[in-house]
């Protein structure tokens, strides 16, 4: 999903502060220390994420020509999570209970071991599944600040704005109109009166969330995009 094809809809940041002298050399470094690390059948998290080399989701070989069309700086982000079959991990869970309390002559297992049990079961079944992968595509226009990421789900992009500040040392601050009211460098007193002013609804959608949810989604920032 992403820049160059698919959808046209994105999440926006704004970044706080400007990147240091030298850092086309400083970020690829960093970005390589936080490439996607693959997820292994043995691993207690059900997920992982990192980046990689945008729209190929299986190269995380960074470099130079990979990060850089000036001027912009861009990425993939890859989110990987086990996804073990519910009605199969069920299946065996049942089959392994029938077996234990046989062997054991008992009636139920406890809580704690039933817990144990689907743990060893999820482990032996990642062995043979694959993880589901994904890449998000991160566009990071590096003359105006600004940072586009092709996806609108909180957990991501708030999984995604974590590894940024930890990968490049700069805060993102998500798109809203409080935000661009302070990127403009409206005074204390401006602030103060957009603040506490009240959004005006000058038509509602028939059925369903009326256009005015859209706009108070769009004040609190939870939406940027084309």
């Amino acid at each position: 999903m992403g820049a160059r094809r698919g959808t046209l809809s994105f999440s926006r940041f704004f970044v706080q502060g400007t990147p240091p002298k030298g850092f086309r050399n400083k970020y690829v470094e960093a970005a390589r220390l936080r490439a996607f690390v693959p997820l292994r059948p043995e691993d207690e998290a059900d997920q992982a994420s990192g980046w990689c080399v945008i729209e190929k989701v299986f190269d995380l070989e960074l470099d130079h020509e990979k990060m850089y069309r000036e001027p912009y700086l861009l990425l993939g982000f890859r989110v990987d999570r086990w996804r073990v079959p519910t009605s199969l991990l069920n299946a065996r869970m049942a089959e392994e209970e029938e077996k234990l309390l046989a062997r054991t002559g008992r009636e139920k297992l406890s809580r704690k071991e039933k817990s144990e049990l689907k743990q060893r079961l999820v482990a032996r079944l990642r062995t043979k599944v694959l993880p589901v992968s994904k890449s998000i595509d991160v566009c990071w226009d590096l003359e105006a600040g600004v940072v586009r990421f092709w996806s609108h789900a909180r957990r991501v992009k708030d999984d995604f704005a974590a590894l940024f500040e930890k990968t490049f040392r700069l805060e993102l601050v998500e798109d809203s109109p409080y935000a661009v009211a302070l990127r403009a460098g409206l005074s204390d007193a401006q602030l103060e009166v957009l603040g506490a002013s009240e959004l005006t609804l000058f038509s509602r959608g028939s059925g369903g969330e009326g256009s005015g949810d859209g706009i108070r989604r769009l004040a609190a920032g939870e939406r940027g995009g084309a």
